[in-house]
Protein backbone atom coordinates (compact mmCIF):
# COMPACT_ATOMS: atom_id res chain seq x y z
CA UNK A 1 0.00 0.00 0.00
CA UNK A 2 2.85 2.41 0.74
CA UNK A 3 4.59 1.73 -2.68
CA UNK A 4 0.94 2.85 -4.36
CA UNK A 5 1.38 5.73 -2.02
CA UNK A 6 4.35 6.72 -4.02
CA UNK A 7 3.89 6.07 -7.18
CA UNK A 8 0.07 7.10 -7.37
CA UNK A 9 1.27 10.85 -8.43
CA UNK A 10 3.30 9.14 -10.77
CA UNK A 11 0.94 7.38 -12.31
CA UNK A 12 -2.40 9.69 -11.47
CA UNK A 13 -3.35 9.62 -15.35
CA UNK A 14 -3.25 5.94 -15.62
CA UNK A 15 -5.52 5.06 -12.80
CA UNK A 16 -7.80 8.68 -12.72
CA UNK A 17 -9.44 7.68 -15.79
CA UNK A 18 -12.92 6.35 -13.64
CA UNK A 19 -16.00 6.75 -14.56
CA UNK A 20 -17.73 9.27 -12.54
CA UNK A 21 -21.30 8.24 -11.53
CA UNK A 22 -24.61 10.08 -13.16
CA UNK A 23 -25.55 11.72 -9.91
CA UNK A 24 -22.06 13.76 -9.93
CA UNK A 25 -22.63 14.30 -14.15
CA UNK A 26 -26.12 16.08 -13.05
CA UNK A 27 -24.72 18.13 -11.22
CA UNK A 28 -21.81 18.89 -12.92
CA UNK A 29 -24.14 19.99 -15.89
CA UNK A 30 -27.13 21.78 -13.56
CA UNK A 31 -23.72 23.88 -12.52
CA UNK A 32 -22.78 24.48 -16.00
CA UNK A 33 -25.94 25.71 -17.10
CA UNK A 34 -26.05 27.87 -14.54
CA UNK A 35 -22.36 29.74 -14.52
CA UNK A 36 -23.66 29.82 -18.45
CA UNK A 37 -27.14 31.51 -17.51
CA UNK A 38 -25.51 33.75 -15.23
CA UNK A 39 -22.76 34.97 -17.50
CA UNK A 40 -25.50 36.10 -20.14
CA UNK A 41 -27.73 37.25 -17.67
CA UNK A 42 -25.17 39.61 -16.25
CA UNK A 43 -23.94 40.89 -19.26
CA UNK A 44 -27.95 41.45 -20.25
CA UNK A 45 -28.00 43.37 -16.60
CA UNK A 46 -24.95 45.38 -17.59
CA UNK A 47 -26.24 46.43 -20.82
CA UNK A 48 -29.37 47.87 -18.93
CA UNK A 49 -27.43 49.79 -15.96
CA UNK A 50 -25.35 51.14 -19.01
CA UNK A 51 -28.58 52.67 -20.83
CA UNK A 52 -30.25 53.67 -17.84
CA UNK A 53 -27.10 55.52 -16.44
CA UNK A 54 -26.79 57.28 -20.30
CA UNK A 55 -30.89 57.25 -21.19
CA UNK A 56 -32.43 58.30 -18.18
CA UNK A 57 -31.71 61.21 -15.59
CA UNK A 58 -30.74 59.17 -12.97
CA UNK A 59 -29.18 60.88 -9.37
CA UNK A 60 -26.07 59.86 -8.68
CA UNK A 61 -27.30 57.49 -5.80
CA UNK A 62 -28.89 55.50 -8.49
CA UNK A 63 -26.21 54.88 -10.76
CA UNK A 64 -23.53 54.59 -7.71
CA UNK A 65 -26.28 51.32 -6.34
CA UNK A 66 -26.36 50.21 -10.27
CA UNK A 67 -22.55 50.31 -10.64
CA UNK A 68 -22.22 48.39 -7.25
CA UNK A 69 -24.28 45.77 -8.20
CA UNK A 70 -22.61 44.93 -11.27
CA UNK A 71 -19.46 45.05 -9.38
CA UNK A 72 -21.00 42.61 -7.12
CA UNK A 73 -22.16 40.17 -9.40
CA UNK A 74 -18.72 40.09 -10.91
CA UNK A 75 -17.68 38.80 -7.41
CA UNK A 76 -20.79 36.30 -7.16
CA UNK A 77 -19.97 35.19 -10.85
CA UNK A 78 -16.17 34.39 -9.99
CA UNK A 79 -17.24 32.44 -6.71
CA UNK A 80 -19.49 30.38 -8.95
CA UNK A 81 -16.89 29.90 -11.77
CA UNK A 82 -14.38 28.57 -9.18
CA UNK A 83 -16.99 26.57 -6.97
CA UNK A 84 -16.83 23.02 -8.70
CA UNK A 85 -13.57 20.72 -8.44
CA UNK A 86 -13.36 17.43 -10.42
CA UNK A 87 -15.38 14.72 -8.50
CA UNK A 88 -12.35 12.54 -9.42
CA UNK A 89 -9.17 13.97 -8.60
CA UNK A 90 -10.28 17.23 -6.81
CA UNK A 91 -8.34 19.59 -9.76
CA UNK A 92 -10.34 22.66 -9.61
CA UNK A 93 -12.35 22.95 -13.12
CA UNK A 94 -12.79 27.09 -12.88
CA UNK A 95 -9.67 27.54 -13.49
CA UNK A 96 -9.79 26.13 -16.58
CA UNK A 97 -9.57 27.77 -19.85
CA UNK A 98 -13.60 28.02 -20.89
CA UNK A 99 -16.42 29.33 -19.15
CA UNK A 100 -18.59 26.58 -16.45
CA UNK A 101 -17.22 23.21 -17.03
CA UNK A 102 -15.15 21.70 -19.22
CA UNK A 103 -15.60 18.85 -21.24
CA UNK A 104 -12.68 16.98 -19.65
CA UNK A 105 -10.24 17.25 -16.29
CA UNK A 106 -7.48 19.07 -17.47
CA UNK A 107 -5.25 17.02 -14.64
CA UNK A 108 -7.10 13.48 -14.69
CA UNK A 109 -8.35 13.44 -18.02
CA UNK A 110 -11.53 12.22 -16.67
CA UNK A 111 -14.72 12.95 -19.36
CA UNK A 112 -16.63 15.60 -17.49
CA UNK A 113 -20.10 16.35 -19.83
CA UNK A 114 -20.81 13.02 -21.21
CA UNK A 115 -24.09 12.64 -23.04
Amino acid sequence: MLLFGLLAPMLGPVFAKMKIVSDELKKLRQHHNATIGLFVAFWLFVLVAIGVIEFFETSKRTQHSLIGTIFGAVIVLCLLQFAKRCPNCRANLGSQVQLGIPMNCRKCGVNLRRI
